[in-house]
């Protein structure tokens, strides 16, 4: 597949990289500062202005099934995928941060192709749901949902003194539950039944949300504690994903939301548009103004302003006054390990879940990229059965080290599976995998 790619930063590289190898590459550049890495990569790099026609015409625009858009200009990224779905490219993606161009190209009717964009991407708005999802779990790390909210992801960190170390099959997880994923320091591997969980690593179990609440409550509450009638939020940073956040945990009626922004016109549309966040003008590493708010009592604390060294710092501030849990954008996904290693307990790169939407629309289409987990050491993914595959109990399957089938769906239903249960033709199964057993598990199927 011919895939031309525009773009100035982070997203284009990362798309770049992990597209080069399986398909025909162009990447359009006009910064050079920002093309050499690029030519560490198997693609064809063009220098040229992104919604200039005749660049697009010399990349081969009008040959190519897919046009990627991801300048840090709106503007640019739409005119560009404009210009080249007029020129005869298939299909079109335009990555944007602005809420306003979102709403304008939702509203488009089918059939007007001369102005369509195929798929508009705004990542802000995508971190904020994630971070929501993690919010409203209490204790959890990392929270994903699919097949429209039966199956659910959910990672925690092993803390001293918890039921959950030691031998996984002694811990008899509730039915409906599975363990996919231990991360003990730097390796990922997938449970087997030796496998044995320690103080401070990072644990990912996956099921139907009855059966994680279960085990939420089995394993992870201690005895005796009684939830709060109310949880308070503090948010750092009012921009587009702290808005966006907000208005998400607002429809949230056991949560008190406090916004913390230091620009004072934002804050008053922040005001405006969050009738139930009391909004504060400060800055969210200014110690005194934690103190006085009274921050050491929040159960959550969110930093997400558009600087790493601030989120950092406020990150840390918020984990000397003990808060519970902390979440952290970190803009530059190189950053994020550092963040790791220094404590941060979620950080949050906010281009990687969008690059993941890219990426699951153009991959093989009976092969579907559903979530990438632990900075892409694993992911899940969802694989339909081919017709001519004969029907097996899933104990009699071929051992694939590095993966673990996680739900089947069939029709309408989804289930957990277990050692009994058969897959046929037509089968839709979620996987979660390692990124070394990924490209191994298409041909099993």
């Amino acid at each position: 597949m011919r895939i031309v790619i525009t773009g100035d930063g982070e997203i284009a590289y990362q798309l770049a990289r992990a597209l080069h190898q399986q398909h025909d590459v162009v990447v359009i550049e006009d910064e050079p500062d920002e093309a050499d890495r690029f030519e560490r990569l198997d693609v064809q790099l063009l220098h040229g202005k992104s919604a200039d026609p005749e660049t697009l015409r010399d990349a081969g625009v009008a040959s190519a099934e897919s046009f990627i858009a991801c300048r840090r200009s709106d503007e640019i990224n739409i005119i560009a995928c404009l210009t080249a779905k007029r020129i005869g490219c298939t299909h079109t993606t335009c990555f944007v941060h602005k809420e306003e161009y979102v709403r304008s190209f939702a509203g488009i009717a089918e059939g007007e192709e001369s102005l369509a964009i195929d798929r508009i991407i705004w990542p802000q708005y995508m971190l904020a749901q994630e971070i929501a999802r993690i919010v409203l779990v209490p204790g959890a790390i990392d929270v994903e949902s699919f097949a429209g909210g039966r199956i659910w992801l959910m990672e925690f960190r092993v803390r001293e003194g918890s039921p959950l170390i030691g031998r996984l099959p002694h811990l008899n997880l509730p039915r409906g539950a599975l363990a996919v994923a231990i991360r003990h320091e730097e390796e990922l591997t997938i449970p087997s039944g030796k496998s044995e969980l320690a103080a401070g690593d990072r644990v990912a179990f996956m099921g139907s949300r009855r059966a994680l609440r279960q085990l939420q409550e089995r394993f992870l509450t201690e005895p005796g504690t009684v939830a709060p009638k109310s949880r308070e939020i503090v948010i750092v940073g009012g921009g587009t994903v702290g808005m966006a956040l907000a208005k998400r945990l607002e429809t949230e009626h056991d949560l008190h939301l406090k916004i913390i922004e230091t620009d004072k016109e934002r804050c008053r549309e922040l005001a405006a548009e969050l009738p139930r966040s009391l909004v504060l003008h400060g800055d969210g590493t200014d110690l005194d103004l934690l103190a006085a708010e009274q921050v050491d009592r929040a159960h959550v604390l969110v930093s997400v302003t558009s600087n790493d060294e601030k989120n950092l710092l406020c990150s840390l501030l918020a984990s000397q006054m003990q808060v519970p849990k902390i979440i952290t954008r970190v803009n530059r996904k190189e950053n994020v390990r550092l963040f790791e290693r220094v404590g941060i307990d979620v950080p949050l790169n906010p281009m990687t879940t969008a690059v993941n939407v890219v990426l699951n629309a153009i991959h093989d289409p009976g092969v579907q990229l559903l979530a990438s987990i632990e900075d892409g050491a694993a992911a899940v993914m969802e694989i339909e059965v081919s017709a001519d595959f004969e029907p097996t109990a899933l104990k009699d399957l071929p051992r694939t080290g590095g993966s673990i089938i996680v739900a089947i769906t069939r029709s309408d239903q989804t289930l957990v599976p277990h050692g009994d249960d058969r897959i046929e033709p037509g089968d839709r199964l979620m996987i979660f995998a390692t990124d070394a057993a990924r490209a191994k598990l298409r041909e099993s199927f």
